[in-house]
């Protein structure tokens, strides 16, 4: 979770390793107020620093539709595709 100066929450990411050494993000959201400010980056990065402590060694995410709007933030990160809306990365 990551909260503003005034200790509202302005974005979320839920996460896991639903399989040996493939870390999952279910959830990556920001407030439209606090995008592109480097939010969305920094819960992705904490959330595939907690997956390394759980043994992943990539990072996947799955988009609803292949024009999804955060396509383009994930390939900056590096996401690859595995598939039309499956991406991965390694972590």
């Amino acid at each position: 979770m990551a909260t503003g100066a005034d200790g509202s929450v302005i974005g979320v990411a839920a996460g896991g390793v639903p399989l040996p050494g493939e870390g999952e993000i279910y959830a990556l959201a920001v407030v439209p107020g606090a995008r592109r400010r480097g939010v969305g980056r920094a819960l992705l990065t904490a959330a595939g620093e907690r997956m390394l402590c759980f043994g992943a060694t990539e990072q996947r995410v799955t988009l609803p539709s292949e024009r999804d709007p955060s396509l383009p933030f994930f390939e900056r990160l590096g996401f690859r595709p595995l598939g039309p809306t499956r991406l991965n990365r390694a972590l």
